[in-house]
């Protein structure tokens, strides 16, 4: 005869109803717990059932499952936590959890994809005078890390240049709306951002969407200056904090100052993304390739909510012309405070010849996957 399971969710609200709580009560509550608005979630959850055919179950409703899954990665909660939030066996939030994130990867196919390579889309932003300075800018291009917990034999690949946490090494690339085009994920801390690029670039099952000859995506002097990539002068002041105290002079630092100002979009992107989903800076003990995809699924969920246009005070706190970006301890200067030169506009134009004609060598090498789609072609 069997052991009876002793129930051990003994709460008098069940998880439907503490969902029902967060969408019909203070909408504050609901941006601290799932981390984006209401309407944001309400849309998000018919979206999944309407393209991505996830269902409710008996007991479990979509939202009920898609609120699970939030608040894992958003508050890095572990299940016991959210079997007793929301009344389950651990076993049930396990599956909901995974089933969603399939989901997800699915998701993420379809809402990271290319920019138009329009150089002027009329998008909201600031540094609208900077764009039409770099005509030919498309986008910024960086990499970030993000913290992973790795077994014992393969810290030191994640250690990232000698650091004590381990972290995954993330290349993306993002539009000036902080709207993600391209993502790479699941990277050793230890590669270095010019070498990932490579990669993605010689990836021939993910094709790399590289811009025009016209065109280019502003990055930092990590990476060359090569067709498609403008990167700042090297050896010369470049980072925003390095022009608080002391104004460009040279044309060659007015040159890297708007760049910089410029380029800073994907810093900013980079902080919404980590403020909302604070797993991506302690992630949770999950196996090595659920860290990547739970990764690709924050970067899905950004894009949605900024393409759905709601207000969203992640993005609000991070749109401010003269917010604090991490990263450079730097802000976003007005783009009043510099007129840029005809000078400058000269170096665009020179640097855009350069990365037009340079020739890049690719390294071939199985790593990593990287998420990005072609566009569907309807009516052909």
């Amino acid at each position: 005869m069997g052991v009876k399971r002793v129930r051990d969710n003994d709460s008098e609200m069940t998880g439907h109803e503490f969902t029902l709580e967060l969408l019909h009560r203070n909408p504050l509550k609901c941006v601290e717990v799932l981390r984006m608005s209401r309407e944001s979630f309400v849309r998000l959850c018919a979206h999944f059932r309407v393209n991505y055919a996830l269902n409710d179950n008996k007991h479990v409703s979509v939202e009920e499952k898609m609120a699970m899954f939030l608040m894992m990665i958003g508050h890095n909660q572990r299940y016991v936590i959210i079997k007793r939030r929301f009344q389950h066996s651990k076993q049930t939030v396990h599956k909901f959890f995974h089933e969603v994130l399939d989901k997800m990867l699915l998701f993420a196919h379809d809402i990271i994809v290319p920019t138009s390579f329009n150089p002027n889309p009329n998008i909201p932003g600031h540094n609208r005078r900077l764009r039409r300075v770099f005509k030919g800018a498309v986008g910024a291009l960086d990499g970030t890390l993000i913290h992973a917990v790795v077994p014992a034999n393969k810290r030191d690949l994640y250690r990232s240049r000698g650091k004590g946490d381990c972290y995954q090494n993330v290349l993306a690339i993002c539009d000036f709306n902080m709207m993600f085009t391209f993502v790479v994920a699941g990277w050793e801390g230890i590669a270095h951002d010019s070498r990932i690029l490579s990669e993605a670039l010689a990836n021939p099952h993910a094709p790399f969407p590289l811009p025009p000859p016209d065109k280019y995506y502003l990055c930092d002097a990590a990476y060359a200056n090569i067709r498609g990539f403008m990167a700042p002068y090297r050896n010369v002041r470049y980072w925003l904090g390095d022009f608080r105290r002391r104004r460009a002079l040279t044309n060659k630092e007015k040159f890297n100052h708007a760049h910089a100002k410029l380029r800073n979009v994907i810093e900013r992107a980079f902080d919404v993304l980590k403020a909302r989903f604070p797993i991506l800076k302690r992630m949770t003990p999950f196996s090595l390739v659920t860290q990547r995809n739970i990764t690709l699924a924050c970067f899905a969920l950004h894009n949605f909510i900024r393409r759905e246009g709601l207000r969203d005070e992640f993005f609000a706190r991070y749109d401010e012309p003269n917010v604090s970006v991490r990263n450079n301890n730097a802000g976003v200067d007005n783009d009043e405070d510099e007129i840029p030169t005809h000078e400058m506009v000269e170096d665009v134009d020179y640097s855009l010849k350069w990365t037009t004609t340079t020739n890049h060598s690719y390294v071939q090498t199985l790593c990593s996957e990287s998420y990005r789609v072609e566009p569907q072609l309807l009516g052909m």
